[in-house]
């Protein structure tokens, strides 16, 4: 049975919800973690990273989140296999925040992992508590949103012509789902006709693709208004 692999956007304040898609082959989003994270130990363990030079904060669902170099705009593509971080979320100024599993992740930054290692040794006790997008107003928003345009993108799909676009697809979180021998033509055409940039929609594919769908349209993205 072929795994869909998700493509999609960043339209808001966090992605959570989007990576925790990664974790389950069907894309069940995961159960909170049982056990509460006491924000005592959360606070404990961020004024450990701060006080070692690490830009860091808390969320709201309890995560503690690093501060990456990274600068995205809405709009910027992410697919789910991107990363093994527990959340993402950008802020108003662009900047990319991730809440890590544990200090392996930052293997390409040896001063951040040291730094999130030797916390993780003061405070063992500190544990990442999984994201419930779920209960995230602003993600409910979103994720409606979203779900909106895709039915809209689907329906002009199969008005132009794609018959073979079906309505999203609610077991890989409201995406499209490009079928079996979709190619880049094809894709560029549907995209022409029916994607509207303020609008973005997610993208899944039940194989590897030989194109891109999201550099496609990024182009789209940066065209001047007419």
């Amino acid at each position: 049975m072929k795994t869909p692999r998700l493509f999609t956007a960043l339209t808001g304040l966090t992605i959570a919800g989007t990576l925790a898609l990664s974790g389950c082959a069907d894309y069940n989003i995961e159960e909170p973690d049982t056990a509460p994270q006491s924000s005592d130990e959360a606070s404990a363990f961020l004024g450990c990273l701060t006080s070692a030079g690490v830009d860091a904060k808390i969320n709201t669902s309890g995560q503690v989140l690093i501060k990456t170099p990274a600068q995205l705009e809405a709009g910027d593509e992410i697919s789910s296999d991107d990363d093994e971080a527990l959340a993402m979320e950008r802020d108003d100024a662009g900047h990319l925040w991730i809440a890590a599993p544990d200090a392996t992740y930052f293997s390409d930054n040896p001063e951040t992992q040291g730094a999130y290692a030797s916390c993780e040794e003061k405070h063992p006790d500190f544990m990442q508590p999984q994201s419930d997008p779920g209960s995230d107003p602003n993600f409910q928003q979103d994720q409606a949103q979203q779900e909106e345009a895709a039915l809209e993108f689907a329906q002009c799909a199969r008005q132009n012509g794609f018959s073979q676009v079906a309505d999203p697809d609610a077991s890989v979180g409201g995406a499209i789902l490009l079928p079996d021998g979709f190619d880049e033509s094809a894709f560029r055409a549907l995209a022409e006709a029916c994607y509207d940039p303020a609008n973005p929609i997610a993208i899944a594919s039940t194989g590897e693709l030989e194109f891109d769908p999201w550099k496609i349209l990024e182009e789209f993205q940066e065209e001047p208004a007419s």
